[in-house]
C-alpha cells in the first residue's frame, strides 16, 4: 500500500514539473506575442514621424523656392533667409535618416544558405534545402 502512494506521489510530482515546464512555455511565447504588437507600433509611430519631417521638408523647399523667385524680382536680404532654410532642410534629413535607421532595426533579418542560397525559415538553423547548418555570422539579408 505504501508503494501504490509513493508511485502516485512520483507521477503528482512528475506531472507538478511538466505543468510548470509548460507554464514557463506558456509565458515565453505570451511574451513574444506581447513584443511583436509593441513593435508594430512603434514602427507605425516612427513613419508618422517621418512624414511629419518630409511635409516639414516639403514646406521649407517651398520657402526657398519662394524666397528666390522673390529674390528674381529684384527684392534683396533674403540670403540669409534661404541659408537658414537650407540649415533647416539639412538637420531634417538627418533626423530622417536615424527614424529611418531605428525602423530598419526592427525588420527581420533573414538567414542565407552560404552554399546554394536558399533563405531559411524563421529560428532555423539548417537549411531545408542543403541541410548546411547556417550560422547568425552567416550571411544575412533584410527584410
Amino acid at each position: 500500500m505504501v508503494d501504490v502512494f509513493r508511485r502516485i506521489g512520483e507521477k503528482a510530482k512528475d506531472l507538478g514539473d511538466k505543468a510548470k515546464d509548460l507554464g514557463e512555455k506558456a509565458k515565453d511565447v505570451t511574451k513574444e506575442a506581447t513584443k511583436r504588437p509593441s513593435e508594430l507600433l512603434e514602427i507605425t509611430r516612427l513613419k508618422i514621424d517621418l512624414s511629419k519631417l518630409e511635409k516639414e521638408k516639403e514646406n521649407n523647399l517651398h520657402g526657398i523656392g519662394t524666397l528666390v523667385y522673390q529674390k528674381c524680382q529684384g527684392k534683396e536680404n533674403l540670403d540669409q533667409e534661404i541659408e537658414r532654410l537650407c540649415q533647416q532642410i539639412k538637420a531634417l534629413e538627418e533626423e530622417k535618416a536615424k527614424i529611418e535607421e531605428k525602423i530598419n532595426s526592427y525588420k527581420p533579418r533573414i538567414l542565407i544558405c552560404p552554399d546554394c542560397k536558399w533563405e531559411l525559415p524563421a529560428g532555423g538553423t539548417y537549411c531545408s534545402f542543403c541541410g548546411k547548418e547556417v550560422k547568425e555570422t552567416e550571411e544575412v539579408k533584410e527584410v
